[in-house]
């Protein structure tokens, strides 16, 4: 599918997209505990991990992730705590994925990337490197929930500290125990009381219609998002945007997001939220100067090497990115009309459609967004994106 989109005033109400983080948490969650859930993400990543689990209930050895690393990552130490020997395979971009932080498990892999069998079982006591990807240590969290407790070291530098905290938080909703202390996590589970409640919506996903309200000088308001807790996390993105120089505010549950007659230049890690990137990089384009986006290279272990698609997508609407030791400076301007092809990456197609909202342009292959946010390309039409789609 082509979108064709045409310079566009973003303004006006929308939801957020259900969270496909928390979705995958929620899904993976009734492996431990029964599970009622309201407002479950149609997106792709959260149907692999709701087939996973239904095929392990099934009994089946052989599980797809698709593109999903959340799940691939997560189910990997469950199947450990479970003793299940499994065959995991998934599409180009998750075997493309490497999978290093395997090597410290007590387990049997016959690769570390996909396709692979597992085979092994799960110690109480775990020791993990915490840079490659947060998603191991959630996973393990759960595991050792399944087994009763157990303790989790994690070896520095530790990234994406707040889908840890994310993960401690669904565990404790049904009466688990998760201290989180340093470098080390301690996990207590008896009996898990059961889980009731709705998907809240995703702050990281919600960006890209806050960021195209602020390039094409508009205003939305974006209900359906939980309270910023107070760990980092996405919702970090609303102080970001504020420091731009637009207007950004939560109250309850609803984000306001208001251009304010300029972008300023911005100076940001993004170690705690990778996912902030592609939004990021989008305002950045319009910053009045130079704006530095640091700790970036855990990007490259993305669904695309997203340092080299970030640029590539900054380039196509004519605005200058570098990438060089570990940050990405983006020299703000005027962007240009634009053509991209999503590199099955479903935030540097939305990261594109944001530019072309202020430029003009196009984005191929645009269905990838169904990976996280299937309702993209209807709700920025909602919002009076001038769209038009060109093929299935």
């Amino acid at each position: 599918m082509r979108v064709e989109i045409e310079p566009s005033r973003i303004e006006g109400e929308v939801g957020a997209p259900p969270s496909k983080s928390l979705g995958i948490r929620y899904v993976l969650l009734s492996l431990l505990t029964e599970v009622s859930l309201e407002q479950l993400p149609d997106s792709d990543d959260v149907k692999v991990a709701t087939k996973v689990v239904q095929d392990l209930r099934e009994g089946r050895e052989e599980l797809y992730l698709g593109g999903s690393a959340t799940t691939l990552r997560m189910i990997i130490p469950i199947l450990l705590a479970m003793g299940r020997k499994m065959k995991l395979d998934g599409d180009e971009t998750l075997r493309r994925r490497p999978l290093r932080a395997l090597k410290s498990l007590s387990a049997k892999f016959s690769s570390f990337n996909l396709p692979l069998t597992v085979e092994g079982h799960l110690n109480e006591e775990v020791e993990i490197e915490g840079w490659e990807s947060s998603q191991y240590v959630s996973g393990l969290i759960y595991a050792l929930c399944l087994k009763g407790g157990g303790r989790i070291k994690l070896i520095p530098p530790i990234s994406s500290k707040g889908y840890i905290y994310m993960t401690a938080d669904v565990i404790r909703a049904v009466n688990g125990e998760v201290r989180f202390q340093d470098n080390v996590i301690e996990v207590r589970c008896g009996k898990l009381s059961k889980f009731r409640g709705k998907v809240p919506g995703d702050y990281a996903l919600a960006s890209f219609y806050a960021v195209g309200a602020i390039l094409t000088g508009g205003k939305v308001r974006i209900s359906n998002l939980y309270p910023p807790p107070n760990y980092v996390g996405d919702h970090v993105i609303v102080e970001m945007l504020r420091e731009s120089g637009a207007k950004s505010q939560v109250n309850q549950d609803t984000w306001t997001v208001e251009y304010r007659g300029q972008v300023r230049p911005l100076h940001v890690s993004i170690n705690d939220v990778p996912d902030l990137a592609p939004s990021l990089a989008g305002l950045m384009a319009l910053g009045s100067g130079e704006s530095i986006m640091e700790d970036v290279e855990r990007l490259r272990l993305k669904e695309s090497d997203r340092i080299a698609t970030i640029l590539d997508t900054l380039s196509r609407f004519g605005i200058r990115g570098s990438y060089d030791a570990g940050k990405i400076t983006v020299t703000g301007g005027n962007p240009r009309r634009g053509e991209v092809e999503c590199p099955n990456d479903h935030r540097i197609a939305m990261m594109a459609g944001d530019l072309a909202l202020k430029a003009g342009g196009s984005v191929s292959r645009a269905e990838c967004v169904r990976k996280s946010n299937p309702r993209f390309w209807t709700d920025i039409s909602s919002l009076g994106g001038k769209l038009t789609l060109k093929g299935s």
